[in-house]
């Protein structure tokens, strides 16, 4: 590992333009009444290719971004993201690390799970839960159909991130990509 490894910090920046992006999209669908969930594309690249140090920086810091602006208990977002990233470090050593499918498959279970676990932890303190899971079942339905096309975008935007700043992305050293 290098003394100055900024591969967290690519990997941060390149959450943080996704949520910015996100942000922009559902500014602009709130008048359809339509959210888009992406946040189980935050996790994708820093669990599959980062070393387990630098993947859990960006992890911290994303979840922190997006607790300070949701509203949600502090921290939420945070565990929440931080279980799949722990989950996903357990179990890829049998995953295939490099390649758009399987980012896109981990997206979208990931995605899954954290909005699923998010709307259980939020819907109750809605006046009509029933009318709150129709909607929350079309947005689910809709974030997942988001995330099939830009999940290739936005892997391979932090490759390019990576290959720019001539790091290999899982060992820190330099490289040309």
């Amino acid at each position: 590992m290098r003394k100055h490894d900024p591969r967290w910090l690519l990997v941060f920046l390149a959450n943080l333009v996704l949520w910015w992006l996100a942000g922009l999209a559902n500014h602009y669908l709130a008048n359809s009444a339509l959210h888009l969930y992406l946040s189980g594309l935050f996790v994708v690249y820093a669990s599959l290719r980062l070393d387990r140090m630098h993947g859990l920086i960006a992890i911290v810091l994303t979840g922190l971004l997006v607790d300070a602006a949701e509203p949600v208990p502090f921290g939420t977002n945070l565990l929440l993201i931080g279980l799949v990233h722990a989950t996903l470090l357990y179990g890829r050593q049998r995953f295939p690390r490099e390649g758009a499918v399987f980012g896109i498959v981990v997206a979208l279970f990931s995605n899954l799970f954290l909005f699923i676990a998010l709307s259980f932890l939020l819907v109750g303190a809605n006046p009509r839960p029933a009318d709150a899971w129709l909607r929350l079942i079309v947005d689910l339905l809709v974030s997942q159909l988001v995330l099939v096309f830009i999940t290739p975008w936005f892997l391979a935007l932090q490759d390019r991130a990576m290959a720019l700043v001539q790091i290999h992305p899982e060992t820190g050293r330099r490289a040309t990509l």
